[in-house]
């Protein structure tokens, strides 16, 4: 699903409301998976959101990052930190915090989190910001990727973005 729109028809704030990071100003949210309600605590393990905007604890390092979210559960499919970060196809300094990396570095650590996991639903909002050409390629490779099973919504007016998206909405009114 693609939500488009101008600039400042809401298109951030109604993903970040989809992720559960942000409240509605009424009404409510109800996250449940396969007939099953999901606790609030717990919709983090099926729901990623990566925006330029958010960020991921640049004290890490990244094989520390990688630690990190296998701890909690999350990055099942990879068995090693070489395996993962392999499939990130760009050369990180493992011994670097992720706070000296640069924000394009940044982005692809943040969609290799969410692209190489297999949370159901996966929000993305401007995924290609501060990518540049290969960064993007990169994106777009993973999208095509994605498991039927898990569900893409993506927050942009970039048409290479939303065209990985089968339905869309515009959201505000053009000025």
């Amino acid at each position: 699903m693609a939500i488009s729109g101008p600039n400042g028809s809401g298109k951030s704030t109604l993903i970040k409301i989809l992720s559960g990071g942000m409240l509605p100003s009424s009404g409510n949210i109800d996250y449940s998976w396969q007939g099953s309600a999901i606790p609030e605590d717990l919709v983090y393990r099926y729901v990623h959101f990566v925006a330029p905007y958010n960020t991921v604890i640049e004290e890490l390092s990244l094989p520390e990052l990688f630690d990190m979210h296998q701890r909690i559960g999350l990055l099942k499919q990879y068995k090693s930190y070489p395996e993962w970060s392999s499939r990130l196809e760009y050369s990180f300094d493992p011994e670097r915090q992720i706070k000296t990396y640069s924000s394009g570095m940044k982005q692809r650590i943040k969609l290799g989190l969410a692209l190489l996991d297999d949370r159901p639903l996966i929000l993305l909002d401007e995924p290609g910001s501060n990518l540049d050409s290969q960064g993007k390629e990169w994106l777009y490779v993973r999208l095509k990727e994605l498991k039927p099973d898990q569900t893409l919504i993506i927050a942009s007016n970039e048409e290479a973005e939303i065209g990985f998206c089968s339905y869309g909405i515009q959201v505000g009114k053009s000025r």
